[in-house]
């Protein structure tokens, strides 16, 4: 949960370094969540029950942090598509992303837009 709230704090400070440096971490930290389930096998069944009300609280917990984390990005994401087709328009061309995520130009051809 501290490297969410570190996120968070970065995100709100703009901070790329930072936030370069925490999603690092984060990606860490969620592959050795993948991994729990699968550390219950082969254990007794109430050891399994003692163990699961507070690992499935605080994983309603991390799950709520990286909502509100999620929430920041909106708005932001949002701008810069605005300023993307803006900059786009501003150029009289069109670009869009190819299947490989490469830039690619898009012609129009009678209103059906078609990458070169």
């Amino acid at each position: 949960m501290q490297c969410l709230e570190a996120e968070y704090r970065a995100l709100l400070a703009e901070d790329v370094n930072e936030l370069d440096r925490v999603l690092r971490q984060k990606e860490a930290l969620l592959s050795e969540l993948a991994q729990l389930p699968a550390m219950a096998v082969g254990r007794a069944q109430g050891d399994r029950a003692r163990t699961s009300a507070p690992r499935k609280k605080a994983l309603e917990r991390v799950s709520a942090l990286n909502k509100r984390n999620a929430m920041l990005l909106v708005p932001r994401a949002a701008a810069n598509r605005a300023r993307l087709h803006f900059l786009q328009s501003a150029l009289g061309r069109a670009a869009g992303y190819g299947a490989d995520g490469a830039v690619a130009q898009v012609r129009q051809y009678a209103g059906v837009g078609q990458s070169a």
